[in-house]
Parts: C-alpha cells; sequence; structure tokens
C-alpha cells in the first residue's frame, strides 16, 4: 500500500472487516485530503503569483511616469532644495520599482514559471558583469569594488542571466552594509567539482544567532532598519543558486565583515568541465584578502 501511493497509483480493493481493509480505507482517505490541501495550495499560490502580476502591469506606466516628470522638473532651474527633494522622488520610484520586480520574480520562482537553464560557461564573465552592475552604488558610497577573476577560465554550469542577478544581488547587499571607505572584494576559486565565487565585505558582520536566517524571504536583523531593503535579495539569490544546481553559504562575525560563497558544479550532463580550469596561481581567498573571518 505504501509503495503504491508513493507512486500515485493507490486504490481501495474490496473492502471487507479485516484490520488491513481498514487501514487501506483510512489511507485513501489520508491520501485525498492530502490531495485536497495541495491543490489549494496550488490555487492560492497561482492567485498570489496573478495578483502581484497585475500589480507589476498596473504600477509600470504609473511609476515611468512619476520618474519622468520628477526628471523633467529637476531641468526647470531649481533651486538646491527643490532639486533635492526631485532627487529624492526619483530614487524612491526606482526603489519603488525594483522592489516590485523582485516580488515578480521570487513569485515566479516560487510558482515554476521561471526555470533555471544551467550551461557551461566563465565564471569570470558572470563576476565582471555583476560587479560592473554594482559599480555606480559602491562609487556612490565611497567602497572599493574589487573584482579579482584571474587570467585562466573558470568553467562552471549555471544560468548566466539568473545566476547574474543572483550575484549582483549579493554584491549589492555587501555594498549595503559597509561603510564609506571600505571594500567590497569578488573573486573565484576552481576545485576538482566545483567554481566558488566569494563576496567579502569589511562590512559590520552578521551575529552567529543571525547567519540561519539570513537567506529567508522578507528576514532583516532588527539593526538593519536604517538600510534600505525588503530582504528579498538574498533570498532570491539562494532560489535562483539552488535551482542551477549549486548553494549559497554564508560566513561572519560582528565587527570582521562577511563573506557569501556561491558554489556552482563543474559537472553538466554527468561530465565534467576541461582540466584547463585553474585558479590563478597566488591568489587569496576573500577571507585573507578582507580580513574576514576564516
Amino acid at each position: 500500500m505504501l509503495d503504491d501511493a508513493l507512486a500515485g497509483t493507490f486504490s481501495v480493493r474490496d473492502y471487507d472487516e479485516t484490520i488491513v481493509s481498514k487501514i487501506e480505507s483510512k489511507m485513501a482517505k489520508l491520501l485525498d485530503a492530502s490531495r485536497s490541501q495541495q491543490a489549494r495550495v496550488a490555487d492560492e499560490q497561482r492567485r498570489v503569483h496573478s495578483l502581484i502580476s497585475d500589480i507589476s502591469h498596473q504600477t509600470r506606466t504609473p511609476l515611468a511616469n512619476v520618474s519622468l516628470y520628477a526628471q523633467l522638473l529637476m531641468e526647470q532651474g531649481l533651486d538646491e532644495p527643490q532639486a533635492r527633494l526631485a532627487r529624492q522622488i526619483v530614487t524612491n520610484t526606482e526603489k519603488l520599482d525594483f522592489l516590485i520586480q523582485q516580488l515578480v520574480n521570487t513569485s515566479r520562482l516560487e510558482s515554476g514559471l521561471i526555470r533555471m537553464a544551467p550551461r557551461l560557461a566563465d565564471a569570470r564573465e558572470l563576476i565582471r558583469a555583476a560587479a560592473a552592475g554594482c559599480e555606480s552604488d559602491a562609487d556612490s558610497k565611497g567602497i572599493r569594488l574589487v573584482a579579482a577573476v584571474g587570467d585562466s577560465p573558470l568553467m562552471a554550469s549555471f544560468d548566466p542571466r539568473w545566476c547574474g542577478e543572483a550575484l549582483v544581488n549579493i554584491i549589492d547587499n555587501a555594498i549595503k552594509y559597509t561603510p564609506a571607505g571600505g571594500e567590497v572584494r569578488v573573486c573565484a576559486v576552481a576545485y576538482e567539482m566545483f567554481v566558488r565565487i566569494d563576496v567579502a565585505d569589511s562590512g559590520r558582520g552578521i551575529a552567529e544567532a543571525d547567519l540561519p536566517k539570513v537567506f529567508g524571504r522578507f528576514w532583516r536583523a532588527v539593526e538593519s532598519a536604517d538600510h534600505p531593503g525588503a530582504g528579498l535579495g538574498l533570498y532570491l539569490a539562494r532560489q535562483i543558486v539552488t535551482g542551477c544546481g549549486g548553494y549559497i553559504h554564508a560566513r561572519s562575525a560582528p565587527g570582521r565583515g562577511s563573506v557569501f560563497s556561491v558554489f556552482l558544479s563543474k559537472v553538466k550532463d554527468g561530465r565534467k568541465t576541461p582540466a584547463r580550469t585553474q585558479v590563478q596561481a597566488g591568489e587569496a581567498s576573500p577571507s585573507q584578502q578582507s580580513g574576514g573571518p576564516q
């Protein structure tokens, strides 16, 4: 009966008054209840996804208009206090648009509408593109952003588009919690079966009790209230990397910065990538380079 239940082929046979027959009947009721619950959960997920998609669609034009009018307003010869307010409108409109897109991506990932398409590619290009996308934010905060990828190819299996977004989220998080004058360093190390990408920062670090929670949806530390964000970036990063067959690990200590490591497999369809993937000789780990925890 258990084997049939696992295979999805369970059905009640001729009922009689034996103990086995009674168990069989209760098993059928249990499976029916489980299927009904799964159907309700799936229906709720579809409704949530539909709601978020509708919100995204309905707010796209108003947000674009608000941003456009604010930018036009800034060109009208405003004095400094007025210009500062106009810039705040633009900045907060961009933040709202980013948050909505994060919610949409989260919904699509959880509902299975987005499926990862891993392929063998050079992780150096992934790192360079992600670092370039975060460079302006780092510059505006006075933070040194370093992408140390070496000269040798680092072939791994990942979805370039979505893993790029995951890495941007991790780098953005590091920049957000690193004070001015600090450094965020991104580098990669090749091992026999995987490539490890490290994002190390010189920020205030994360309490040990909070480390298991950092990848939770909407989770934010109490002391992070003064930083913008909705607690979705690292959650999305983990969902994406996991969907590509990899995983993320975080290590940190208060006052010693944090290191977020992304592990990408070098195996695709049962085959290893070419043996030419070597780490640059003498390259230090990010924790050694940034003084982070070992």
